[in-house]
């Protein structure tokens, strides 16, 4: 939480009129396991689609996953950050030191409230001393990237996370490839401990 306080800090700080464009807004967040020895792994499986989530556990058991399209490259940026960073990629039977889980999901925000204009002057609202209601609304995109350590499970019994990021306000404006990759690109660079060179 605090890491989320500070980046949001250290990007008013950097808007101080305010953001000009969308992609001004995405947050990229990162954590890891200090206790994970990341230079002494170096395989690393990963799905070839991003599940989608939403929120309800299908009651057909399929999972929904987001549109080749997207998910491609969003999958190929990520196979060379790690590839970057000394991992080789191998298939999920193959023992795996790490396993990438992707996912998305979007929220979409509504806000309702009243214009007090007309208080303030009349003349906007033709001469009526009453207020009227403004509706709004956004999208907000998020794209998770959770490792986990196959051969390791937690106290509850589930595999062991150990790395994950997180990229906020990606369906904020039109959706931009560029800045999809510039996202996870610098989701990896404020990872330099994933380099197992």
């Amino acid at each position: 939480m605090l890491a989320l306080l500070t980046s949001f800090t250290l990007l008013t700080s950097c808007y101080p009129d305010g953001a000009d464009y969308a992609d001004e807004t995405d947050i990229v967040y990162t954590a890891f396991d200090k206790e994970m020895d990341f230079h002494s792994k170096g395989t690393y499986a990963m799905p070839d689609k991003i599940v989608k989530i939403t929120g309800d556990y299908p009651d057909d058991g399929e999972v929904e996953y987001i549109k080749d399209i997207y998910a491609g490259p969003i999958l190929a940026n990520i196979d060379t950050n790690m590839t970057a960073y000394g991992w080789t990629k191998v298939a999920q039977n193959a023992n795996p030191d790490v396993v990438i889980l992707p996912a998305a999901w979007s929220t979409t925000y509504i806000s309702y409230w009243y214009n007090y204009w007309c208080w303030w002057d009349p003349y906007y609202c033709g001469g009526w001393w009453y207020p009227y209601p403004v509706t709004s609304s956004y999208s907000a995109g998020t794209l998770l990237m959770n490792m986990i350590d196959p051969n390791s499970n937690d106290p509850n019994g589930t595999r062991k996370g150990v790395w994950i990021g997180v990229i906020n306000g990606l369906l904020s404006g039109s959706y931009s490839q560029n800045r999809v990759n510039n996202a996870v690109n610098q989701a990896f660079k404020q990872s330099p401990y994933l380099n197992t060179k």
